[in-house]
């Protein structure tokens, strides 16, 4: 996990601005977000942004920094949830990844509108994912984790780009199989 980068001024103005910049996105397009549109849409002069955000690379570092705690948020509470035992943040992987539908999440569509075109924006995105594997793998075998793993990101990321052929109780149904899988353990078949 990248170190947290340091923020000056009050954070809850800060996150209002990383809100901001999300909506400008989601509302208006990527190739809208500027300094500006987000001082306008925070409703903050554009010096208050650039208190925070000297740069908008410095912005989307801190909305990759933001959506990357969140998900290892989400995940950890997963797992507290789960008994300690192997396959536990697998399941708990799963359980995150798929409780709501990332179609219905603007930061995540947001991210991905602006992230690809960046490799330096990337860099922290591949670090998470490859960091995260060993503790989703924990006492399972590796094709069993890569299958739910890569099908849990599949479903998450056809949701995203509202191009998911499933209707509601057939994602219920993947989500099950998926579920299931994560917790079975052994080899498949």
């Amino acid at each position: 996990m990248p170190a947290k980068p340091a923020t000056r001024g009050r954070p809850s103005s800060r996150e209002a601005m990383l809100d901001a910049a999300i909506a400008v996105v989601t509302e208006q397009g990527a190739a809208r977000l500027t300094l500006d549109a987000v001082a306008r849409a925070a409703q903050v002069s554009k010096g208050g942004v650039m208190y925070h955000f000297p740069t908008k690379e410095s912005l989307l570092q801190a909305l990759v920094t933001r959506a990357i705690e969140h998900t290892q948020q989400n995940w950890e509470q997963a797992q507290q949830r789960l008994p300690d035992q192997p396959g536990r943040g697998l399941r708990a992987y799963v359980q995150a990844s798929t409780a709501e539908r990332p179609d219905q999440d603007p930061f995540s569509s947001a991210l991905l509108a602006v992230v690809p075109g960046d490799p330096q924006l990337l860099e922290p995105v591949r670090t998470y994912f490859k960091e995260r594997m060993p503790a989703l793998s924990e006492g399972l075998p590796f094709e069993r984790t890569a299958l739910v793993y890569l099908a849990t990101e599949g479903l998450w990321l056809l949701e995203l780009i509202g191009a998911s052929p499933y209707s509601r109780s057939q994602r219920s149904k993947v989500q099950a199989l998926l579920k299931r899988l994560a917790a079975e353990g052994g080899s498949l078949p």
